[in-house]
């Protein structure tokens, strides 16, 4: 069983990011020597001058060799089953026996019911903090992440169209559980900084929240952002954070929120304030569920600074941390601010 050039090339990029192909060979930079960065792993699907099927490696760096079977197993930390339906494309023996066993199923007259597959991250998604630290991607995804000081933990790169050259933020319910994803843009370039998962999954980011931590108890306070990167911002300076994943609010959103004691947290900038009508309705309907009865209150970045994320970026953990405990205001009639919209001008 051959392994395919091509097949193999591009499971090298979505992996390495980088490659360079000279004749039958394809090299990346070794797995076995984390600093390297001249693509010291010569990789052969043709099998070398030996013709081997299974295709052979050979790193210049630390002199080891094997199979490409092998460094798949390697790389992706998985069994040889899984590592050859990857370099092959053909199916696996554990695919092969699920449907023999729908088919037969299906000829004794019984119709296989399965499960309604659970939600998946888009093709090409890796986690970051699982790539050597010379790959092409996560030095791309470590710079956009190290501007906005996010640690990488948790967060996925995408290396396939659509959503190639973005960071997959998962959201996760209170039993860990994949529900959501939203995907930014590494350019702030990009037509489209941020991508969802298409309507035929059935979900959209009104259904659920983004926890930037796990899950606080009912009735704490939980500080709400708009997008995922603030609310992480405010958890990292020791708050519970959660975002909502934009300016619209859903009844599911709302329903999920009336838990807790709500501090919105609004950006600054020229988005902010086109949304203004948006999030008092945030507010219109937090204020009618909000289980506990207290309050509402809300909380801005200071002067200067468009967003959470830019404020923290600046002042640091400690001051964020401070600065909004010192300033968050009830929503009240008596509020100087006033209620509803004009809070959030």
């Amino acid at each position: 069983m051959a392994i395919n050039f091509e097949r193999f090339k591009e499971w090298a990029e979505r992996k390495f990011g980088e490659v360079v192909v000279k004749n039958k060979e394809i090299r990346i930079n070794s797995v076995f020597e984390p600093d390297d960065d001249n693509f010291h792993l010569w990789c052969s699907p043709s099998g070398g001058k030996k013709k081997r099927k299974l295709g052979v490696f050979h790193c210049f760096k630390t002199d080891k060799k094997g199979s490409l079977l092998k460094l798949v197993q390697i790389v992706e930390k998985c069994d040889r089953d899984t590592a050859l339906s990857i370099l092959t494309g053909q199916s696996t023996i554990s695919d092969l026996e699920r449907r023999l066993e729908e088919y037969f199923a299906e000829q004794d007259g019984i119709k296989a019911e399965l499960p309604k597959p659970d939600l998946q991250l888009p093709n090409g998604s890796l986690l970051i903090s699982d790539l050597s630290l010379n790959n092409w991607w996560r030095k791309k995804a470590e710079e956009y992440l190290q501007g906005r000081k996010i640690p990488i933990d948790g967060y996925y790169i995408c290396t396939e169209a659509p959503y190639k050259g973005r960071i997959i933020i998962p959201y996760y319910d209170q039993t860990g559980k994949l529900i959501y994803w939203n995907g930014r843009h590494i350019s702030d370039k990009a037509k489209l900084r941020y991508l969802g998962p298409p309507k035929e999954v059935g979900v959209g980011k009104e259904d659920v929240i983004y926890m930037a931590g796990l899950w606080p108890p009912d009735d704490s306070y939980l500080y709400l952002c708009e997008g995922e990167f603030n609310a992480k911002s405010l958890f990292l300076s020791e708050l519970n954070a959660a975002a909502c994943g934009g300016k619209n609010i859903g009844e599911k959103q709302v329903t999920i929120l009336s838990k807790y004691k709500i501090v919105l947290c609004l950006d600054r900038d020229k988005a902010g304030k086109s949304g203004t009508k948006r999030m008092t309705e945030i507010y219109n309907s937090l204020s009618l569920k909000i289980a506990t009865g207290t309050n509402l209150l809300y909380v801005r970045p200071a002067n200067g600074f468009k967003d959470w994320n830019e404020m923290f970026v600046s002042l640091g953990q400690a001051v964020l941390h401070s600065y909004v405990l010192r300033s968050q205001k009830p929503i009240t009639h008596n509020s100087p601010y006033g209620t509803g919209a004009d809070i959030f001008l």
